[in-house]
């Protein structure tokens, strides 16, 4: 077996690190060696891309895809789970999308394996190409999927369950997992700014709704209670905020209480917008705003996308190197995030923290004071307005 440089969460048991260990030593010694097999493009026309995790790290995919479809004449077919497929089918250079939910990314109780194994085993594709690198991706592909040349990575475990493992850059940003598939499939260098607009995000206008000429989004949700901060945090800042410009609080009921829900919807020049909307309406009010401020989210990565300027409060669960939104241009994204201990120096891994220090260590007054330098940046307030 080949020497392997994991990638595992800092959290993750070390029983479970050890097991993984050992399933992936067991398997390449009982799984017949890869052919390496290296068909032609000429021999395959549709690619399958697969992407069964939560919705940034679809939307992070994105603009890979879009280069993959722009300069090859392949048939582009995502899998997802179905959280994602109401952004994914609306992607207009991907010809088609499967939907497979997968257990273990679930957040809910509400699938099974049988059914997940049942809707892998109706894709039929030439090749079939997993970002992830977990074991457990590899093993239901391998098995239950109908492919000429599955590709990804082992990083995760189950690198002799691929026909080819691509080489993994660790530490890197995850829009760049896609070079190594561009490079195996000999297409020349790209950058992915030249190819993406930010049309290409799929949205749904609002007719009845009347934009100001200028606003700011907050967005106070994310799908992780560790990455969460404060409502009242969120509260203050908003107070702030709205005496400088509009604000618009997008995300669902959950993400707060029927009180902090009615503080926020009395407060003068704020526009509730939380339940309000669908996701790709929510997406229509990003697109109209001029300032966005959120969690590390996939709203955070759609502002991104649409080439705004984005604040995010960046929890310390994993690295923001790796998962920061992709930037367009110089000082687009800034992150504000606190180096805590119990971090690791690449993220902490939990998605349930007792006490997410990380997130309450960020204060209200430095997120107004950052917002408003923003703002005077894009010349909609006066730099009197804040205090260093």
């Amino acid at each position: 077996m080949k020497e392997i440089k994991y990638r595992f969460s800092p959290n993750m048991p070390g029983k479970t690190i050890k097991r993984i260990k050992l399933i992936d030593r067991l398997l390449y010694t009982t799984v017949p060696k890869a052919s390496n097999k290296k068909l032609s493009t000429q021999n395959f026309s549709k690619i399958t891309i697969v992407q069964l995790a939560h919705i940034g790290d679809m939307i992070l995919m994105l603009p890979a895809i879009k280069v993959l479809k722009s300069i090859t004449g392949y048939h582009i077919n995502l899998l997802v789970s179905s959280q994602n497929f109401t952004i994914a089918s609306r992607l207009k250079y991907v010809d088609s999308v499967t939907i497979a939910d997968a257990p273990y990314f679930a957040r809910n109780n509400k699938t099974s394996y049988l059914s997940y194994i049942n809707q892998l085993s109706k894709i039929t594709t030439d090749l079939i190409y997993d970002v992830r690198g977990d074991l457990r991706n590899n093993f239901f592909i391998k098995f239950f999927v109908r492919k000429k040349l599955f590709v990804g990575y082992d990083v995760g475990g189950g690198g002799a369950l691929l026909d080819v493992v691509l080489p993994f850059q660790h530490e890197g940003h995850v829009s760049g997992l896609f070079n190594p598939l561009f490079n195996y499939l000999k297409l020349p260098p790209n950058h992915l700014s030249d190819y993406w607009n930010e049309e290409d995000m799929p949205y749904e206008e609002i007719p009845d709704l009347n934009f100001p000429s200028q606003f700011l989004v907050v967005h106070i949700g994310t799908g992780a209670q560790a990455r969460k901060w404060p409502v009242e945090f969120f509260i203050e800042t908003i107070e702030a905020l709205s005496k400088e410009i509009p604000v618009y609080v997008v995300g669902i009921n959950q993400d707060l209480s029927v009180e902090q829900h009615n503080i926020i919807s009395a407060m003068p020049n704020v526009v509730p917008c939380i339940g309000k909307y669908s996701i790709l309406q929510s997406v229509y009010i990003l697109k109209k705003c001029s300032l966005f401020l959120g969690l590390d989210s996939g709203f955070s990565h759609i502002a991104a996308l649409l080439k705004k300027k984005v604040i995010v409060l960046f929890s310390g669960t994993v690295n923001k190197n790796v998962w920061k939104p992709f930037s367009f241009f110089e000082d687009q994204v800034l992150l504000l995030n606190k180096s805590v201990p119990c971090d690791h120096g690449t993220g902490c891994g939990k998605l349930s923290c007792e006490d997410n220090i990380c997130m309450k260590f960020i204060t209200p007054r430095e997120v107004i004071n950052q917002l408003k330098i923003a703002l005077n940046e894009l010349k909609l307030i006066s730099d009197e307005n804040y205090v260093e």
